[in-house]
């Protein structure tokens, strides 16, 4: 690896403003943040949705030297709208993804960068504006993988449109393993669906990490009572699976043995039919939180049968880092194996069969209320290996490497 220089011109590239928190860009917040901390120059440049005010610019402000930001300009939300709006992004590129394109090439005329950190496989035809310059590819999820997921557990009516995603994912996918100098990936699971048994020199595992001063129980805080949680934003496919999982099928069984057991589904925006099944015996569907720790603080056990996903579980991280003890399906842990091959401390249990998860989570829910000590190897597990700073001192050695690659004699 080549030594960090002093200070890089770095032009991040995203699909999404990395602001609230909330919105999904947690990544690229502490990406950027990790990287300012270091002395590097960050031009921001980002497609923000409807409502994007001064306010969400403001806390990315102090992080980078511009900020360049492109509207959606998207409208109609309907299912076949959405399926015409993909097939036209295969063959032309949003009218955003253009627009952000032709700002890509003034802020590139305008003052040289050293690399491009890119993010977002929908914003990729922007990245013709960045010609000759060295790119980072933050691939982040076998986003293909998820989306191949879902068509095994969607409704007939979402399959024109999982499939018409999919065609674009796994066109820009490929496209993005060939244009990357250096290649990201979240997980050892993701660098393994896409690259197969490629080339892997240019590939590096960037897990996410978490904020464990944040992410942290109160001095003295017990386990919970009979209390089962899981969260998540909950339009995300996977989450509102997994949700509508564990209130029709999971919580049904674990009540016939703890019938005071009790499930909360902590998270922004649940799609409708998610609302409609929280009116079920012993449910809670709150919908938008300001804080999730104190569900968190009085949960017995976290719950995450997914069925289907990529990328890492950051959920799951934060249970962990908060002494939650937690069942997770197989596809909701592997994405937290690290590349020494450590498993996560956690309870697999088979999402496709919910008499099984349910028996593992009344096991620990009996576990917790003879001793609601709450244990600290997940804590300890996720602050050695999916810290920001271990992120963020990776990602330098990566974009160092490509900047300096860029500017050597071929």
């Amino acid at each position: 690896m080549t030594e960090a220089p002093e200070s890089l011109r770095i032009l991040l590239l995203v699909n999404g403003f990395p602001w609230p928190l909330t919105s999904g860009y947690l990544r690229h917040y502490h990406m950027i943040r990790e990287l300012s901390r270091r002395g590097h120059r960050i031009s921001l440049m980002a497609i923000v949705p409807a409502g994007f005010t001064a306010e969400d610019r403001s806390h990315l402000e102090p992080f980078t030297e511009r900020i360049v930001t492109v509207d959606s300009h998207r409208g109609s939300r309907s299912r076949w709208r959405q399926v015409e709006r993909r097939l036209s992004a295969i063959s032309v590129g949003e009218s955003a993804v253009r627009q952000l394109r032709d700002e890509v090439a003034t802020v590139v005329a305008d003052e040289p960068h050293d690399v491009v950190l890119f993010s977002g496989k929908r914003t990729y035809p922007a990245l013709q504006a960045a010609a000759g310059l060295p790119v980072v590819a933050d691939v982040c999820d076998a986003t293909s993988s998820r989306i191949k997921g879902n068509l095994r557990f969607a409704s007939l009516s979402r399959i024109p449109l999982l499939l018409a995603e999919y065609v674009e994912v796994r066109r820009i996918e490929r496209a993005l393993l060939r244009r990357g100098s250096r290649l990201l990936f979240a997980s050892v699971r993701d660098r393994d669906a896409l690259m197969g048994d490629g080339d892997r020199a240019r590939a590096t595992v960037l897990p996410n990490g978490v904020d464990v001063g944040f992410w942290r129980r109160t001095a003295g805080s017990t386990l919970g009572r009979d209390e089962i949680v899981f969260t998540g934003a909950m339009d995300y496919p996977p989450n509102s699976d997994a949700a509508l999982l564990l209130i029709r099928e999971i919580l049904p069984r674990v009540r016939e043995s703890i019938p005071e057991a009790h499930l909360s589904i902590v998270g922004r925006d649940p799609i409708e039919k998610l609302v409609r099944a929280g009116a079920a015996p012993g449910v809670t569907v709150t919908g938008f939180v300001q804080d999730v720790r104190p569900y968190l603080e009085a949960a017995s056990v976290f719950a995450a049968p997914l069925r289907f996903g990529a990328g890492i579980q950051n959920k799951v991280l934060e249970a962990l880092a908060m002494g939650v003890p937690t069942v997770a399906s197989a596809n909701g842990s592997a994405g937290l194996i690290t590349t020494e091959g450590v498993r996560p401390p956690l309870t697999v249990g088979p999402a496709a069969d919910p008499t099984r998860f349910a028996a593992l989570l009344v096991e620990r829910l009996r576990a917790a209320a003879a001793d609601p000590t709450p244990p600290s190897d997940g804590r300890d597990f996720v602050e050695r290996y999916f810290t920001w700073e271990r992120a963020g001192d990776l990602l330098e050695g990566v974009l160092s490497d490509a900047a300096a690659e860029g500017t050597a004699p071929r």
